[in-house]
């Protein structure tokens, strides 16, 4: 991929090094919402028409109300602790629109070893737009999950807490 260059105006590249770090936080707020349970904040990550291609679906999840559903069946602290890394984000802004190529990893806890390991890792590949209030929201979000660990990884219960998640987990199963 090869990155747009910065454009020549000291104004318009300032809009432009703004835009990237908008559409970065944007990214960075996915992980940190989903890991611990803010729903309105993974929500608002999305644009009204955005769409999440993740692995545990056939289909992409279309529109605020499926995303809704895929992320409340999701696990989320302190039931389940994980974290959701976005690494090398390579970021091509057009306008209001822009692709991001970046790398994931998960952390998540195991009961066969003492810390925490991956579970999964692969690529991202967004969509983002700059929506009417100015914000860059995600259009589309394609998880190409490349590896995945076939142990589940363990829930709070799992290390003795009194943080108990029903017996519906599904280890392996998560959306990435």
């Amino acid at each position: 991929m090869v990155q747009t260059p910065p454009p020549p105006d000291i104004a318009q590249r300032l809009q432009w090094l703004e835009d990237q770090r908008a559409i970065v936080r944007t990214l960075h707020a996915y992980g940190h919402t989903l890991d611990y349970g803010d729903e309105a904040g993974f929500i608002d990550c999305f644009a009204s028409d955005g769409e999440l291609g993740w692995s545990m679906y056939p289909q992409p999840l279309k529109g605020h109300e499926q995303i809704r559903t895929g992320f409340r069946r999701h696990t989320h602290a302190p039931d389940a602790w994980h974290k959701h890394m976005l690494v090398q984000p390579q970021v091509t802004v057009q306008g209001d629109s822009a692709l991001v190529l970046s790398m994931f990893f998960r952390l998540d806890p195991y009961i066969s070893t003492a810390g925490p390991e991956i579970y999964a890792f692969g690529r991202y590949i967004d969509t983002l737009v700059r929506c009417a209030d100015g914000h860059w929201r995600i259009r589309s979000r394609i998880v190409e999950k490349e590896a995945a660990r076939a142990e589940g990884p363990a829930l709070a219960r799992d290390h003795g807490t009194d943080r108990a998640l029903s017996a519906h987990h599904k280890g392996a199963g998560h959306g990435h």
